[in-house]
Formats: C-alpha cells, sequence, structure tokens
C-alpha cells in the first residue's frame, strides 16, 4: 500500500514541477494589438465591385521589430443590401478579414466599417397611401415604389481600429 501511495505522490510532484519549468511562448504580435486599414476603392451597396484595402502604418515589436509592413495587402469581406421601395435604404459593411506579416504568416484580424443609405420611407408612404386614397386613386400608389438611398464608402476611407485577433510570433 505504501508503495503506491508514495508513487501518487511523487507522480503529483513531478506534474506539478513540469507547470513551474514548461517554456511558455513569448508572442512578439499579441492579440488585440491594433492597427489601421484604408480602403483603396470604394464600396457600394448597388455596386458588384470588391473593395480593396492595405494597413495605413507599420506594426512594431516592443523591442522595434518590424511585424506588418505599411501598405500590405487586407483581405476583406463585404456584406451589402441594395435599396429597396418603400423608401428602405441600402446598406454596405467591409469588415477586414487578415493580412500578411513580414516573414509571410496569415495574421488575423478584426475591424468593421459600415454605411447606411438615406431612409425615404416617411416619403414614400406619404406619396403612396396620401396620393393613392385621395387625388390620385390607384395611380398615386405607384409612389410606394420610390427606393431608399444607396449606401456608399468612399475610397481613402480609414479604418482605424482594426485588431489582432491571437498570439502571433512573427520572425
Amino acid at each position: 500500500m505504501l508503495p503506491k501511495r508514495f508513487l501518487a505522490i511523487f507522480m503529483a510532484f513531478l506534474m506539478l514541477c513540469a507547470d513551474l519549468f514548461a517554456v511558455v511562448p513569448d508572442y512578439n504580435l499579441k492579440r488585440g494589438t491594433t492597427l489601421s486599414v484604408r480602403l483603396m476603392s470604394s464600396a457600394s451597396s448597388k455596386g458588384k465591385a470588391t473593395p480593396t484595402a492595405v494597413v495605413d502604418n507599420d506594426v512594431y515589436s516592443p523591442d522595434g521589430k518590424l511585424l506588418i509592413k505599411r501598405g500590405e495587402s487586407v483581405a476583406l469581406q463585404v456584406n451589402k443590401q441594395k435599396a429597396r421601395g418603400c423608401g428602405k435604404a441600402g446598406y454596405v459593411s467591409v469588415t477586414c478579414v487578415s493580412t500578411t506579416a513580414a516573414d509571410g504568416q496569415n495574421i488575423s484580424l478584426n475591424g468593421v466599417v459600415e454605411q447606411e443609405g438615406q431612409k425615404k420611407l416617411g416619403l414614400a408612404l406619404g406619396l403612396g397611401i396620401g396620393l393613392g386614397l385621395t387625388v390620385l386613386p390607384f395611380v398615386g400608389f405607384a409612389f410606394l415604389a420610390i427606393k431608399g438611398g444607396q449606401a456608399t464608402i468612399d475610397a481613402n476611407t480609414l479604418i482605424p481600429n482594426v485588431t489582432v485577433m491571437g498570439d502571433y510570433n512573427v520572425r
């Protein structure tokens, strides 16, 4: 009985010591590091073109090593919705997904810029129902087809607080 108990205590002691002396990797690009991204082309809720973007500033480690170069391309995800009838506005959202580090690693990013077009719901309902029921019976209801404004994010727009989503050891 004593040898089994001694062996169990000894193994627990070894496991604790292993945790104390374990090598913890030192990451030089930490989660939460912020950078700026600049859109090089515009994004619209109407068009089919995908915008392009680049890193707007160099990112350095605390010891001064270059981690991400300025001008490095950024992968984007674009969500859009066209303007619709009844005055519903268009919508566009551009999300920064990833970029490349100085050593070629893929770096996951998180940052969003959104824009919504002008809503024209009041105009469409006011003209459509108001004129449709009073002055222009039946023909006035065509005003319900008035679309809201399209959303556009202009080229050269800066996305200021894009964050790194993980810990990376850039060489």
